[in-house]
């Protein structure tokens, strides 16, 4: 025991410098948004490898689960193709064969945080940029946050700074979708106008305002509605599409925006 107190004293100093270079990280990531990102986005190449490794043993016990919802996605993909030929919406489905998606799949996930996190096993090389959509069979995941060679971070639904647009199927009344954290099943529309016609069991869907999300992807549908403490919106309580805790597959939407529509942002940031 004397020799260990020995050993401790003698090295002392080079305790102390361990102690003080790890309180130094703790802070410098804890507390400052770039920082962390930067080393969350490096990380990945190095952690990566780890996620899938453990993602891949998992996915082979659960093979039969993801067969059989990818045959679901499939029969909805083909009831969607002839809804186009029926309809005869020849604008629709040009516009959808311009639109790409990238199937990847989730190696790392976490729904109990404040801010949660979902790496994904697509990167740079693959065609995945910052800002693109991801979703997956049952409805919106997240946007893409960040992207290295090999994996990308995605900023999911259960992120306080996520803030999607969505409106109530069917109608043009429409507000941003946000979670204040707590229970990761539920989130909350804010900024809908007090007097549209809302009510419980209502399917919420995105806007297809941005290039972010195509329009109608499934958000989740309404548990609750009430007046905000403003007067003039509605706080309406919202149950998830899908279940973040049982992510398999996702899609990422890499879908460009019309080069015309470049050409006027282009024009007003002048």
């Amino acid at each position: 025991m004397r020799s260990l107190l020995d050993f401790i004293v003698r090295h002392s100093y080079v305790f102390l410098f361990i102690l003080l270079e790890t309180l130094s990280l703790v802070l410098l990531f804890g507390f400052n948004d770039r920082q962390r990102l930067a080393f969350m986005t490096s990380a990945n190449s190095v952690s990566g490898t780890l996620f899938e490794w453990r993602s891949g043993v998992n996915s082979y016990f659960n093979l039969r689960r993801d067969n059989a919802a990818l045959l679901e996605e499939n029969v909805r993909l083909h009831n969607m193709l002839y809804e186009l030929t029926d309809s005869q919406k020849v604008e629709t489905a040009r516009a959808l064969s311009s639109q790409g998606v990238i199937a990847a799949r989730v190696i790392d996930n976490s729904v109990r945080r404040d801010d949660n996190y979902i790496t994904i096993d697509k990167g740079s090389r693959d065609g995945i940029a910052q800002g693109m959509g991801v979703f997956s069979p049952d409805g919106v995941v997240g946007v893409v946050m960040a992207a290295a060679r090999r994996y990308s971070l995605v900023m999911p639904v259960l992120n306080g700074n996520t803030s999607i647009s969505s409106k109530i199927k069917g109608t043009d009344n429409f507000g941003f979708l946000e979670w204040t954290g707590g229970d990761p099943y539920k989130a909350h529309l804010r900024d809908v106008p007090y007097h549209s016609d809302v009510k419980e069991g209502d399917t919420i869907v995105t806007t297809g305002f941005s290039s972010v999300f195509p329009e109608n992807i499934p958000v989740g549908t309404v548990a609750s509605v009430e007046r905000s403490s403003n007067g003039y919106t509605l706080k309406i309580r919202v149950n998830l599409a899908v279940d973040m805790s049982n992510l398999g597959w996702v899609y990422v939407n890499s879908r460009t925006i019309d080069p015309e529509v470049e050409e006027l942002y282009e024009h007003i940031n002048r």
